[in-house]
């Protein structure tokens, strides 16, 4: 049976699917749909406006044509896409997590989290694209990764040392119940 499945997948992988399709279809369809939603040709002269549907398909269709025959290009896709897939459903296993433990999840992530989010989106961005584009670590970032970390790690204190300013009524677990909060995206209690 497994090797019927392999069999299947591997006709696919001869006749370009992976290599000239889903490649293709992509592009079509990310272009198409950016040009539906930006009116970048104009709108129809009806009465609701509508996007002109003929020209972004003939544009989307020729851009996805013209990627497919661009190899290098394939090849780089090839290379991505996979990895930012896996990192795109570690996030939402991440945010499952979150949503789990209590976090508001529909109005996003806010403060701390969403600085993180960020940081680490370009981390795994950089190690999508690294092997195609033949992006390297720095060697100094390499030999220094204990200090640069440690660096961070004082920053961080600095800083939240100095922005946990302002009102020195409240309590102390007040203030950690608040910030608690702003990190989950709820906002503070009171």
């Amino acid at each position: 049976m497994v090797s019927q499945i392999q069999d299947v997948f591997a006709q696919l992988q001869n006749i370009g699917l992976y290599d000239f399709i889903l490649p293709f279809l992509l592009v079509f369809t990310i272009v198409f749909a950016i040009l539906e939603k930006t009116y970048i040709f104009g709108k129809t002269s009806g009465p609701n406006g509508e996007s002109k549907r003929n020209i972004n398909a003939v544009v989307a269709l020729v851009l996805g044509l013209i990627i497919v025959n661009q190899f290098e290009i394939i090849q780089s896709l090839n290379n991505f896409l996979p990895k930012i897939s896996f990192f795109i459903i570690v996030s939402l296993m991440i945010l499952i997590l979150f949503g789990l433990f209590g976090a508001n999840v529909e109005r996003g992530l806010s403060g701390f989290l969403l600085t993180g989010a960020a940081i680490i989106s370009l981390v795994a961005t950089y190690w999508a694209l690294g092997p195609s584009l033949d992006f390297r670590v720095p060697y100094w970032v390499q030999d220094n990764a204990s200090t640069i970390l440690v660096l961070l790690i004082i920053l961080i204190i600095i800083f939240a040392v100095v922005s946990g300013g302002g009102n020195r009524q409240q309590n102390t677990f007040d203030t950690w119940h608040n910030n608690l909060e702003k990190l989950w995206g709820r906002g503070p209690s009171h």
